[in-house]
């Protein structure tokens, strides 16, 4: 094809036909530049179309570690709320003298196991952490994904105050006024409470201040759980695009 085109500028040239010999040489340098841009246009196209699959499947991957941690988030979130909902009961007993001395010990004591279940949210971001420190995450195309990504970790230390606050009140209170109004058994393990401890006011304090943690823990815990349901949306939506 060079070949070709060189015979026939020679020619013209040969010819003395220098007015038609400018017009071709300049439709040939049309041609070939604008053969350089289709080849440019093809090749980032290839280019787009192999970040387009590397973008899914980090997509998919990090939707699926998404979708076990809000899993775990949404059981702890209705374990929090039994929680709450014992709390609740345990004060109404210790405000109801009746009420608390006919409550079987049995119900007694399982309503205060329930009312000091609490469950620390440990997500698994081993996905997440590798494709922001491999430099993966740049595929990701939409912004607000991105910024959603990295606000994980700032989003779940926020939503876990309260279950630490809780976890150190009943370290620091709740386990030694039991040691005090229990017997040891033979293995050494402390007995459920009796009902003269709830009796102690010391108690009741810390029952109605625990109320207001627990609930404080859950309502960052749901908004933390929208958020990450938020994230998921929006990487779903990329996904099907």
């Amino acid at each position: 094809m060079i070949k070709f085109f060189r015979k026939i500028r020679q020619d013209l040239l040969s010819k003395g036909k220098t007015g038609k010999y400018l017009k071709y040489a300049i439709g040939e340098i049309i041609l070939v530049v604008i053969g350089i841009l289709i080849a440019l246009q093809v090749s980032n196209l290839n280019e787009n179309s192999k970040n387009a699959v590397i973008e899914n499947a980090i997509l998919n991957d990090l939707k699926s570690e998404l979708q076990r941690n809000i899993h775990q988030l949404e059981n702890i979130i209705t374990e929090h709320k039994l929680s709450l909902n014992a709390s609740l009961e345990i004060k109404s007993l210790i405000q109801t003298k009746n009420r608390l001395d006919k409550i079987p010990i049995i119900k007694l004591d399982s309503t205060l196991v329930i009312m000091n279940r609490n469950w620390t949210f440990d997500p698994k971001l081993g996905i997440l952490n590798s494709t922001i420190s491999s430099g993966k995450i740049d595929f990701v195309q939409s912004k607000d994904i991105k910024y959603g990504l990295s606000s994980i970790k700032e989003s779940i230390i926020d939503a876990s105050e309260s279950t630490k606050r809780f976890e150190n009140l009943r370290e620091s209170f709740y386990w030694p006024l039991i040691a005090r109004y229990s017997e040891l058994s033979n293995d050494e393990s402390l007995t459920l409470p009796t009902k003269e401890m709830l009796r102690d006011i010391q108690f009741a304090w810390w029952t109605k201040f625990t109320i207001g943690i627990r609930q404080e823990g859950l309502d960052e815990e749901i908004e933390l759980l929208k958020y990450l349901n938020d994230i998921r949306s929006l990487i779903e939506s990329e996904i099907n695009k």
